[in-house]
């Protein structure tokens, strides 16, 4: 069995007719990318709350087939989901940035997956307007948090 036909099962075990979605992969030199473009209404079967559905498919593909994909990475889009949440995750952390530049207080978020944290200290890092912020994550698993504050004299 290969991604695709695993995906049409997938889509099939939902529900979904042959007509009701379309697999688009891309097999690049370090990852393979797979979309499934399907109705808006049934894309929340495969995204969950904050992306979790659509991580934990992702997973398993990943685990299904490791042999296949070797040493290249897999990544998995719905809809563009992934690039709607990052542009959404991007407005928000520089309106929370500027609010904590203009007040001085910090302000922390919680439930962010890994990759949304990696995203917002890449954000604040890369922004010159930002210089004088920092991001950290605390805590472990679900429990754990990020905080974006002013950087003190000594860092």
């Amino acid at each position: 069995m290969k991604i695709e036909e695993y995906l049409t099962n997938l889509c099939k075990h939902v529900g979904l007719t042959d007509d009701q979605f379309k697999i688009e992969l891309e097999d690049e030199d370090e990852f393979i990318g797979a979309k499934i473009v399907l109705p808006e209404e049934e894309s929340g079967l495969f995204i969950g709350f904050h992306g979790e559905t659509l991580q934990a498919i992702q997973r398993m593909v990943r685990i299904s087939f490791y042999e296949d994909l070797g040493e290249k990475r897999f990544k998995l889009n719905v809809n563009d989901y992934r690039e709607q949440r990052q542009s959404q995750l991007e407005e928000r952390i520089v309106k929370i940035a500027e609010r904590v530049l203009e007040t001085g207080e910090s302000h922390t978020l919680s439930y962010l997956s890994a990759h949304d944290r990696f995203l917002t200290h890449t954000i604040l890092s890369e922004d010159e307007r930002f210089l004088d912020l920092v991001s950290e994550s605390e805590g472990e698993g679900r429990e754990r948090y990020l905080t974006i504050r002013l950087k003190t004299q000594d860092e």
